[in-house]
């Protein structure tokens, strides 16, 4: 039994250093009562959480903090977005705002 807990210790930490994301990240929530919703990641909190927001109900100054393995990738914002990126305090809502409009705008053009 003692080795069976020290095992899952291990797995743990092996997948600690498994985040996948970046700022600046297009992800969709796939757990919670935000399922479904689409955000961009702000910031990473290892070993596990992402910090992301939509410049809505999730400001930049008060970002959601996710797990990771309850976001999926969708894409990244443009570059254009990206230029003052760096901090989170360079961040502006209306440009997170306008970069998620923009690719969800892209991906519904690109499913007709």
């Amino acid at each position: 039994m003692f080795r069976l807990f020290q095992k899952e210790e291990e797995d743990v930490e092996g997948d600690s250093s498994t985040i996948i994301f970046k700022p600046g990240d297009i992800v969709q929530s796939t757990k919670g009562r935000d399922n479904d919703t689409i955000y961009v990641v702000v910031d990473l909190l290892p070993p596990r959480y992402c910090l992301v927001s939509d410049g809505r109900r999730r400001p930049v100054t008060n970002p959601k903090k996710k797990s990771y393995r309850h976001l999926k990738l969708l894409g990244h914002i443009d570059s254009r977005y990206l230029e003052n990126w760096g901090t989170r305090d360079s961040l502006r809502n209306h440009e997170i705002k306008k970069a998620l409009e923009e690719f969800l705008r892209t991906e519904e053009g690109g499913l007709e």
